[in-house]
């Protein structure tokens, strides 16, 4: 979704100056998908908080790797406040099992400042709230957990920043001061309960966990999976969060080093104009020699990645290939973006070898080196049609072929002195034109 459509739903609430009476709840909109059934009084508004509502489930769904169709409706309901001049009372979020089945209810009430009506994070909660109690059913008085906290808030951040990019500038001061909280600490926070600035640093630090999370192999999925066991794992992030990436938060300590080298990336993000095609490919060769120790004596030997059969069993072959894996994915922060499939590829295949997974190896590598092999001809084609378009048909020249061109007239004048083959060709074609 362009975040550049955000900004309506408040701007929107704003202009339209809701009537103070209640909403007539006959007058409904319902979303393209059926999923979202809105009331309101005011026409305009619950048509495009159904629309908004539809395009934000689509980004959800392709961030959780495609997750299947809805079960249980969201019914929105936006009123006016009683109270104009103060404060709304906060919006409820609520699932509640009917004769009719199961739904989702989502009352808000808009009072003198209708742009502090969170929209897109009330319908974020909905929509995970949703997808976690598929299928399950919560009788009268139960209790019902809502998706953590960071989810909800890495989502925004993420679509914030498709749109504003990345504030390097922000992550490079949390990096530079080492001023990151334990990471069981953050994902046990109560963020409602902290100001605004620092609410911002934890929805970037948010942000770059769930994007990391989902960066992994079956990432997307696993993170479906996390959000669809959140309500049986008792509050315990930590242990879910290994169970579905065992590779990244096995142990506190190794999801802490995880984070921060994603945190490192997006501080670095400006800090390159980014690598040409053969820039590129040649920092990715020297990353696919990696060193081990290869007896007690402590002697070292340089394998290519394809030897993996030799090493993937020596011991602290594992530590030594994670490490790889770390400098590929900061390699991926300033790639050519024609080679960053094929960093990102061997970085899964670095992942797979640091975990001892060789199965389909041989394939993949063969796959990413004829990608590799084809990126690379083709490249090095338009560039030599580009140098000859320019050295032979431009009318203004760049300069590039000066020098070359500087000494074929050289060579050419010796030629003409001592009358050589050069010379000869030359005169032969005069005679004949």
């Amino acid at each position: 979704m362009n975040a550049s459509r955000l900004p309506w739903l408040a701007a929107l609430v704003v202009a339209i100056c809701l009537p103070a009476y209640a909403a007539d709840l006959r007058q409904q909109s319902v979303s393209r998908s059926r999923q979202f059934i809105v009331f309101s009084s005011d026409i305009r508004l619950r048509q495009r908080v159904a629309s908004y509502a539809d395009d934000l489930t689509a980004d959800v769904k392709q961030l959780l790797g495609g997750i299947g169709l809805w079960k249980t409706p969201i019914v929105i309901t936006i009123e006016r406040a009683a109270t104009a001049d103060g404060p709304a009372p906060p919006p409820v979020l609520r699932l509640v099992d009917t004769p009719a089945g199961q739904k989702i209810e989502l009352d808000v009430k808009i009072g003198a400042d209708p742009a502090a009506v969170n929209m897109q994070k009330l319908i974020l909660r909905a929509l995970l709230l949703e997808y976690a109690y598929r299928g399950i059913p919560v009788a009268g008085g139960s209790s019902y957990v809502e998706a953590p906290w960071w989810v909800v808030e890495g989502l925004i951040e993420i679509e914030r920043r498709r749109e504003a990019g990345i504030d390097s500038d922000l992550f490079r001061r949390l990096v530079e001061t080492n001023h990151l909280p334990p990471i069981q600490n953050f994902l046990m926070e109560k963020p409602d309960e902290l100001g605004p600035t620092a609410l911002a640093v934890d929805r970037a630090l948010a942000m770059g966990l769930l994007q990391m999370l989902v960066e992994q192999p079956d990432g997307r999925l696993n993170l479906a999976h996390f959000i669809r066991d959140w309500p049986q794992s008792n509050g315990d992030p930590m242990a879910l969060l290994a169970k579905e990436f065992p590779a990244v938060a096995g142990k506190p300590e190794t999801l802490q080093k995880w984070w921060t080298v994603n945190l490192a990336r997006y501080a670095a993000a400006d800090r390159y104009e980014g690598l040409t095609v053969a820039d590129t490919d040649k920092a990715l060769e020297a990353l696919l020699q990696v060193e081990f120790v290869i007896n007690k004596m402590g002697e070292k030997r340089t394998f290519a990645v394809s030897d993996y059969k030799e090493f993937v069993k020596l011991p602290g072959s594992r530590a030594t290939l994670a490490n790889r894996r770390t400098e590929i994915i900061a390699l991926s922060s300033r790639a050519n973006a024609l080679m960053r499939p094929v960093v990102s590829d061997y970085e899964q295949i670095f992942t797979s070898l640091s975990q001892g997974k060789t199965r389909g190896l041989r394939e993949r590598l063969a796959k990413v080196e004829d990608y590799r092999g084809l990126v690379l001809k083709r490249t090095s084609q338009i560039a030599d049609y580009l140098n000859w378009f320019e050295a032979t048909q431009m009318k203004s020249k760049s300069g590039a072929f000066d020098n070359y061109l500087k000494t074929v007239e050289e060579l050419m004048e010796q030629d003409k002195k001592q009358k050589g083959p050069i010379s000869e060709y030359l005169d032969e074609l005069e005679s004949q034109f």
